[in-house]
């Protein structure tokens, strides 16, 4: 039995462990993912450096799955009136002061690195996509930008939620007053969405290159054609309940298209997404499997894992940067000495920017008391 009770607002613990999942993956997409597909090419083995790759990076997918799942859910099914003044307040409230935070931190890491003594790692191309002017950073605090540049690469993915977050009031317009349709309906909805996803990815990477660029340069808004079959699917099931039979098929149609996908990047994302939605069906149906989702240290991480979202890529700018000016060049010690302090000062800065900026925003937190995750269940039992 879970220590944790369900409250009152009906949120579901289990969808924070599943975050804190997400923004795990992320975390190591950013760390070591770079390192092992680059073994794996090394020993003649690209479908698994492929596999490494897209695997890392779905976390991603995984945090636009669930959006449409846990912002949705309290207005599609009646539990929340919608008001599109104090929707769009909460959102902006509980999105942009921690971005602010996360913002300033990640300009002065690009000071440092720019400022600073040239190393090879400075010279590296992603520090000639910003520049470290007061026009920049203002640029960059709406969030939402069409070119994609940002002193942290991994907000590229914070836009294309924030546009969802803008499309929200539409979205329950339409989906409320939907009656309950079949699982027949469901599926060629999402087909179609994906087929229309895929067509219109085809269209914009043969007229905008730019767009689908694989070659490290930045991300820029338009990446929001490949998540609608993401948002789709938490939508679906944010406004019906679904069973074991439609978790299976999301599953293994997920499985199929992400193998029968090859290289193409955004058919895997969708595949992904199918499959992700088929974990959190299984997981709604299932206590047991929440049990595995909603222990308090996943509880804990996934509560914090908007803050480690926003500060993990800037830490691991700084602590690269520094061990470039005291180590000659990218060997093993440098990915040892530089993943093995920058993945725990990340977690540490998460935890600051959490604990006096994020929580203050946020409502029905389980842990959102505890600062250091060791002890959580016998403090949690003492509340």
């Amino acid at each position: 039995m879970s220590i944790l009770k369900q409250d009152k607002k009906e949120r579901f613990h289990f969808l924070d462990g599943i975050r804190g999942i997400a923004s795990f993956l992320i975390v190591l997409h950013h760390s070591v993912t770079s390192a092992v597909a680059r073994f794996f090419l090394a020993h003649g083995w690209p479908k698994l450096a492929t596999f490494s790759v897209y695997f890392t990076q779905s976390g991603v997918v995984l945090f636009f799955v669930l959006s449409g799942v846990v912002l949705l859910r309290p207005y599609l099914r009646g539990q929340r009136q919608f008001d599109t003044g104090q929707y769009f307040y909460r959102r902006i409230r509980r999105i942009y002061p921690p971005f602010f935070v996360a913002l300033l931190f990640g300009y002065l890491v690009a000071v440092v690195i720019k400022l600073g003594p040239q190393t090879y790692y400075s010279n590296l191309q992603l520090w000639q996509w910003t520049s470290i002017s007061w026009r920049e950073l203002l640029r960059q605090a709406p969030i939402i930008n069409y070119a994609g540049i940002y002193y942290n690469l991994a907000w590229w993915s914070l836009q294309i939620e924030v546009i969802f977050y803008f499309l929200v009031p539409i979205f329950v317009l339409f989906f409320i007053k939907q009656r309950p349709l079949s699982y027949v309906r469901v599926f060629s909805v999402l087909l179609a969405a994906l087929a229309l996803s895929y067509w219109v990815q085809q269209y914009v990477s043969n007229h905008y290159p730019e767009v689908y660029k694989t070659d490290g340069t930045p991300m820029n808004m338009m990446r929001i054609l490949d998540a609608p079959v993401s948002f789709l699917l938490g939508i679906f099931m944010a406004k019906y309940d679904m069973n074991v039979v439609a978790a299976r098929i999301l599953s293994i149609f997920g499985i199929i298209l992400i193998f029968v996908a090859g290289n193409y990047g955004p058919m895997i994302n969708s595949g992904y997404s199918f499959l992700y939605a088929g974990i959190i069906v299984f997981a709604f149906n299932s206590t047991r499997i929440q049990k595995l989702f909603d222990g308090p240290l996943m509880i804990w991480l996934g509560e914090r894992s908007y803050s480690l979202f926003l500060v993990h890529f800037s830490v691991f700018y700084l602590v690269d940067y520094i061990c470039s000016l005291v180590l000659p060049d990218r060997t093993i010690l440098y990915g040892v000495l530089t993943r093995g302090i920058g993945i725990p000062v990340a977690l540490l800065c998460a935890m600051l920017l959490f604990h006096f900026v994020e929580r203050k925003q946020a409502s029905g937190l389980i842990t959102g008391h505890i600062f250091w995750p060791w002890n959580i269940k016998r403090q949690l039992n003492n509340k």
